[in-house]
């Protein structure tokens, strides 16, 4: 699976899939994914009985007509599942790749992507016509069919927007012209860039379908988390201070040099760049992350022999080159070290015993904390797979 990538089978490469469609545009590309490969990932049972876990985000979505849908949250319970078989109804279970340690070998395929953008393996499941309706998103996807057979439908220009459907738990499209429609076997994958409309129907009872989502932060996200980095560091000494006033001020009046002042505090607070690069590291390390209880501390003298370790499910990680050396971030703590160690946590996201025999001081001494805190986990440790 190593040597697999989505266009070994394609008359594409990454390079032509990076500059034309990356982001832009939609792309099918037909048995992209070997079957073989597809057995890592949870069946439709498997995926009923993850729904059960209570620490597992999972929902039904039941269509009842085109303009009207219910969502039902899990956790769900066993019995649940044997009252569905005459409803339209959509199991979907998120994070996938950290409760079903063999899916994420299907991240090989996507190796072409930086890491740092990777949301989570999401899978759902359903009857025959089940669907979560027309809809678009704001992040990149890539669709697998895993068993069965799913009809999508989808516009070729991105839709932003989009009136939606009154009064219902799902930010369906009111309106919803497709462009294309394919229908995806297994192996198959369908491309789709943010804001492209798309709707997807189960055409089997044995439909299962793999969503890798990349999602960016929005300007919103980022400017939020930035100004309050940036608001946590200033004195509160700092005060608005108000014109000198060559005569009595109106009482309830806010004048131009009240503006005035406030727009100079912006522009020397905002444009300083407060190490913009430190905080940027630790927030993209961070966004969406999931943290759970498995990320905790553990004895370092469980190291002693150093035994070959893997970055837990839960960690997020990413690194900025400075001259000879980087900055690594995980999980939104940031590390001075070699760049070397730094790739080899964020590339391969595992460290081999002779890697680790190998290290400098310093840089051991990165690996020690990252396994203290919980993001490196011992290689002979059973993870947190549900399954």
């Amino acid at each position: 699976m190593n040597k697999q990538n989505l266009f070994n089978y394609s008359n594409y490469d990454q390079d032509e899939f990076l500059n034309t469609y990356w982001h832009k545009k939609p792309l099918l590309l037909r048995s992209a994914v070997s079957l073989q490969d597809l057995q890592v990932l949870p069946n439709k049972k498997q995926l009923q009985q993850l729904s059960c876990y209570e620490d597992i985000q999972s929902r039904i979505v039941f269509k009842q007509s085109e303009s009207e849908y219910q969502v039902e949250y899990g956790p769900f319970e066993e019995q649940d599942w044997q009252g569905l078989t005459s409803e339209c109804w959509n199991l979907l279970v998120s994070d996938i790749d950290k409760w079903h340690a063999q899916s994420r070998k299907i991240l090989h395929y996507f190796n072409f992507i930086r890491n740092w953008i990777f949301d989570d393996i999401m899978l759902s499941c359903g009857s025959i016509n089940g669907t979560v309706g027309p809809h678009t998103d704001h992040y990149d996807v890539f669709l697998i069919q895993v068993s069965g057979s799913r009809k999508w439908s989808f516009s070729q220009d991105k839709i932003y927007d989009p009136k939606l459907i009154p009064k219902q738990a799902l930010k369906l499209m009111a309106q919803f012209k497709a462009d294309e429609s394919h229908e995806l076997h297994p192996g198959d994958v369908l491309y789709l860039p943010p804001e492209v409309a798309h709707y997807g129907i189960a055409t089997s009872d044995d439909c299962v379908t793999c969503s890798i989502g990349m999602r960016t932060p929005s300007h919103s996200e980022l400017i939020t988390s930035y100004v309050d980095h940036i608001a946590q560091k200033l004195s509160a000494n700092l005060r608005f201070e108000e014109p000198l006033f060559s005569k009595s001020p109106k009482k309830g009046e806010i004048t131009v040099q009240d503006i005035e002042n406030f727009k100079n505090i912006l522009k020397k607070q905002l444009c300083h760049s407060y190490k913009i690069e430190d905080w940027l590291g630790q927030y993209l390390s961070e966004y969406r992350s999931l943290f759970y209880e498995f990320n905790q501390q553990q004895e370092i003298d469980l190291l002693k022999d150093r035994p070959a370790l893997y970055l837990s499910p839960f960690s997020k990680c990413c690194y900025i080159v400075k001259e000879e050396n980087c900055k690594l971030f995980v999980n939104g703590t940031q590390f001075n070290t070699t760049l070397r160690l730094a790739e080899c946590i964020c590339n391969t996201k595992s460290l081999s015993r002779d890697f680790l025999l190998q290290c400098e001081v310093s840089e051991y001494q990165v690996v020690q904390e990252l396994f203290a805190q919980g993001a490196f986990l011992l290689s002979n440790t059973s993870s947190t797979t549900a399954l």
